[in-house]
């Protein structure tokens, strides 16, 4: 799929949109302690966040997240509401990005300031407008939608006055069509990137379904340089949803893929318990390139599926069938497929 063209941004040494790959976006959720704070971080850089936005609605939070900013390397946006002055102290302490809600900071001598500051110090700023944010009900799914642009097309205008244009949009519902929507109806008009993402997405499985519809559209129409995940979990599960994402979109590539068929009477094997035990042992095992494992339970799709795959297995009664890039290579017992499958994982990457 081809992407829509953005202009580029840069989020202290990050590029965003141009010709740079779709980033991954994290946000900590820890409590306003150096420590945990930096344990964290360095949690979500090793899962593959690659910038990480933190809210604070209180000065005296400046002190610890100065000291953060020394510490780690990752770029870091502050996320700001409502105190135009927690905005320009957040440039001052060296933040790569801030983001600002146009719903609830609307005067404009106090955009205008903060984007002075932005301008000297080369920061950069999103402008995420949140449906949560408008205190209504919308009659349908396209009102919200459009309201939402409207909002950031009018924000957009003191900017541009201003002649500021490093900037990145979000426009976020916890209605997926509404995301969608407010999404086309932006980038049919404007080329700044956008963060995608559906907001307030509810418990976990219903989070999942949310986020993964509402990005996956999207990037499927070549929207979106930047993925942030929103569920009500860890953030690091929000970072290992925003990769799959991704790389079942063919978008990007971080592990290698397990396939594996839904089983039925036909299955002679427990299945679910051989993937389990070969996902623990493929661990943290990373692939950048396309690399497919198929681990099928019957022999009616089984071997095709697994002759499609880059490696694959097809189990029968007593025995299982590796194969190869479509090549059987050799029978073996249930009992040693996980470790010569494993093997032959480690030689692919």
């Amino acid at each position: 799929m081809e992407r829509m063209k953005s202009r580029e941004v840069k989020v202290g040494n990050l590029g965003i949109g141009g010709e740079n790959p779709i980033r991954i976006k994290g946000m900590l959720k820890s409590r306003f302690s150096l420590k945990e704070m930096v344990k964290e971080v360095k949690r979500l850089e090793k899962e593959g966040a690659q910038l990480i936005r933190v809210a604070f609605m209180k000065e005296s939070n400046l002190k610890i997240l100065k000291e953060l900013k020394k510490i780690i390397q990752i770029p870091l946006v502050a996320d700001i509401h409502f105190h135009p002055r927690l905005a320009t102290k957040a440039i001052e302490a060296g933040f790569d990005g801030i983001r600002l809600n146009p719903l609830n900071i609307v005067h404009k001598k106090d955009i205008k300031k903060i984007i002075k500051e932005a301008k000297q110090r080369k920061v950069s700023i999103r402008i995420g407008v949140n449906s949560g944010g408008f205190k209504r009900k919308f009659s349908s799914s396209f009102h919200l939608a459009s309201a939402m642009v409207e909002v950031v097309r009018g924000y957009l205008r003191i900017f541009e006055e201003e002649n500021f244009s490093d900037i990145i949009v979000s426009l976020k519902a916890q209605s997926v069509w509404a995301t969608v929507l407010a999404n086309r109806m932006f980038r049919k008009e404007f080329d700044y990137p956008l963060q995608i993402g559906v907001t307030a997405t509810g418990p976990y499985l219903e989070g999942i379904v949310k986020s993964c519809l509402g990005i996956g559209i999207l990037l499927s129409e070549g929207i979106g340089e930047v993925v942030r995940v929103s569920l009500l979990s860890s953030s690091c599960e929000e970072i290992k949803i925003a990769k799959a994402i991704l790389q079942f979109l063919e978008l990007r590539y971080f592990f290698p893929e397990v396939i594996a068929c839904p089983t039925c009477s036909r299955c002679s094997v427990n299945l679910g318990k051989i993937v389990d035990k070969f996902r623990k042992k493929l661990g943290n095992i990373q692939s950048e390139k396309a690399l497919r494992i198929a681990i099928m339970g019957c022999v009616v799709n089984g071997p095709g599926e697994a002759a499609q795959a880059d490696l694959g297995i097809a189990f029968g009664r007593e025995k299982g069938v590796i194969f190869k890039e479509g090549k059987v290579l050799k029978r073996i017992d249930k009992e040693d497929s996980v470790k010569e499958l494993l093997e032959r994982v480690e030689d692919a990457v």
